[in-house]
């Protein structure tokens, strides 16, 4: 009887089979963050557009992924309500991937400088419009100091913004690979 019941347990084990295939982002031999065929992923494109949808199949090193988009329009009443768009099934290579947006990346108008170059640029435009008003020379002895740190923090603002990125880009530090089970 036991053996009956071992020989049935291997016959349907036969029948049962795990995931089989996983996309991985791996940094420096660490993994980040996986995927399986039916995870919805986002990533950029090599023509640096946004892609998102649900993976359909992942095969050696590549994958095929139906392409949709879910945003927030409004219904007939004027009511914020969720509607998915598809764009139909797209093939890529995973070197075609540019890169992936980071965990809990939030625009922080502080860390890619949208508030110094904001602030620095009302600043600029209120202290020249006043000095007109006024008949002050702008670029006076007691104006100039003002509008040179003023235009610091735009600049200031604007490194910020060049090396303040939303995603990680794959290259040597961040990479994509596939495993076959």
């Amino acid at each position: 009887m036991k053996i009956i019941s071992l020989l049935i347990c291997c016959i349907f084990s036969l029948s049962v089979f795990a995931q089989r295939d996983v996309l991985m982002l791996k940094h420096h031999g660490q993994t980040l963050q996986s995927w399986t065929n039916g995870s919805y992923i986002l990533f950029q494109f090599s023509s640096k557009q946004w892609i998102e949808g649900v993976i359909k199949k992942i095969q050696n090193d590549s994958l095929i992924i139906d392409q949709i988009q879910v945003r927030q329009v409004g219904n007939q009443f004027g009511l914020p309500t969720i509607d998915t768009v598809h764009f139909g099934i797209l093939k890529l290579h995973i070197n075609e991937i540019y890169g992936m947006p980071k965990k809990g990346s939030s625009s922080n108008l502080i860390t890619d400088g949208s508030l110094f170059q904001l602030g620095s640029a009302a600043f600029i435009l209120l202290n020249v419009a006043n000095s007109l008003i006024k008949s002050d020379p702008v670029f006076g002895s007691d104006n100039l100091p003002k509008l040179s740190i003023a235009a610091g923090f735009f600049i200031i603002g604007k490194i910020l913004q060049n090396t303040h990125k939303s995603y990680l880009q794959l290259g040597s530090k961040y990479r994509l690979v596939t495993l076959q089970l």
